[in-house]
């Protein structure tokens, strides 16, 4: 979320500010339209305009480019909070009643080591489906069919989105604490989840949702 809030700045300072200010948040259209207007103006007449009309151009073209990547992460994230929705619901209460058993398991054994180490799990497992990043294909933490070809496919990438959690619950640096998940709190509406980069490039899930027949929800 740190990255897009920077670039959302960079948005705002860079290019004629009147110029972006009607497209601050619109839709990835209208801001195709306008890029690739600009990119024409910059083709054809690039040897008669003014040096300070071509660096304004420029400078706008930056920002609108920017921009774009802004509403296309915006309508990525609409589209998966629509198709993830009931998954991520049962999946956030089958995760919270696992902790509470857990930590009850805890408590009536009076710290058996056993039991702590489970309870850490069930933790991390709470933590994994509140903060999934909103931008990503949703992979499920309960699949339903762990034996087919696609869940094997992705396994890796589901433990490496849980080695995640767990790294950043330990560090304390997660969106939306443990503390704050067991008093019914959520990622906020500009939030979008944990982090990737310490995700490697074979493991990070594409960002383009697969067919139906590929979610997560049914593996």
């Amino acid at each position: 979320m740190v990255e897009a809030q920077q670039k959302r700045k960079r948005v705002r300072n860079g290019g004629n500010s009147l110029e972006m200010a009607q497209f601050i948040d619109a839709g990835s259209n209208k801001i195709k339209k306008r890029i690739r207007d600009l990119e024409r103006l910059l083709t054809r007449k690039r040897d008669s305009l003014p040096d300070t009309i071509i660096v304004e151009k420029e400078r706008t073209l930056e920002a609108l480019r920017l921009e774009l990547e802004n509403a296309q992460l915006r309508t990525r994230i609409r589209r998966n909070a629509k198709k993830y929705h009931m998954v991520r619901f049962f999946e956030r209460k089958k995760a919270l009643r696992r902790y509470k058993q857990a930590l009850k398991a805890v408590e009536e054994s009076e710290g058996d080591q056993k039991c702590k180490e489970d309870l850490v799990q069930k933790s991390i497992d709470l933590c994994y489906v509140v903060n999934f990043p909103k931008a990503e294909k949703y992979i499920a933490l309960y699949p339903t069919n762990d034996g087919d070809t696609a869940s094997i496919k992705t396994e890796g990438k589901r433990t490496a989105f849980r080695d995640l959690v767990a790294k950043q619950l330990k560090e304390g640096t997660l969106p939306v604490s443990l503390e704050d998940i067991l008093s019914g709190k959520k990622l906020d509406k500009e939030g979008v989840g944990m982090t990737l980069e310490a995700v490697g490039a074979d493991q990070k899930p594409d960002i383009v949702d697969s067919a139906p027949e590929d979610d997560e929800f049914f593996e």
